[in-house]
């Protein structure tokens, strides 16, 4: 992490180290925060707010701000706003900006006060009979409270499609197709329901993945 105590300083830093999260305080010697944000061009970091005076709040919104800090700082805000970050910067930023590859995303998920990092490529599928399960690729299960669509929507990773409304699988662990019995078999040897609505979506996935 690296620190300005000015803004002419903390211009030339941007410029130079090109971050991709910036922390900027709206009173600075030389030129306030929003009179250097005029001054950068074509912003590519995830701008966040710090004062002591709440009336700036809706002109930091105006400059797109990700988000604004009051001082002094809560601990608590500010590890929330560390964690909406992470969480855009891992499933939403393009290639080349600053997100992480499919292989490498991890899926954080809680349960009973323990936390699990689960590599996205190592989550085999995903079910919601009764509870919530995580099937992972080395046999492991992660029984956990989000609901299904919770899951997808922070996979965000087109590696996933859903088959079935209580099912989420991994294409590339795909193994067959049995449209007689419309049921996805894994290479795990799991068979996971496929809804009839949802087979040519799936072929048209596959058959990417063929031609990839």
């Amino acid at each position: 992490m690296q620190t300005a105590t000015g803004a002419k300083e903390a211009e030339r830093m941007i410029q130079d180290l090109a971050p991709d999260v910036v922390f900027m305080d709206i009173h600075m010697p030389h030129r306030s925060g929003l009179e250097l944000l005029e001054a950068l061009s074509d912003r590519d970091f995830y701008l966040v707010f710090t004062t002591a005076y709440d009336r700036y709040a809706v002109e930091a919104l105006r400059k797109q701000a990700f988000d604004y800090l009051l001082k002094p700082i809560n601990r608590d805000d500010l590890q929330a706003c560390t964690r909406r970050i992470l969480l855009q910067f891992y499933h939403h930023r393009a290639p080349g900006k600053g997100s992480l590859s499919p292989a490498t995303r991890r899926l954080e998920i809680l349960t009973s006060g323990k936390r699990h990092f689960v590599r996205h490529k190592d989550i085999v599928h995903v079910e919601a009979e009764g509870s919530y399960t995580l099937h992972l690729a080395n046999g492991r299960r992660i029984t956990m409270s989000k609901n299904l669509k919770r899951v997808e929507e922070m996979l965000n990773n087109e590696m996933f499609f859903r088959p079935h409304n209580s099912h989420l699988v991994q294409l590339h662990r795909v193994e067959a197709c049995n449209y007689r019995d419309n049921t996805v078999v894994l290479d795990t040897g799991a068979v996971v329901p496929m809804a009839v609505r949802k087979r040519e979506a799936l072929k048209q996935r596959l058959s990417l993945l063929m031609s990839a």
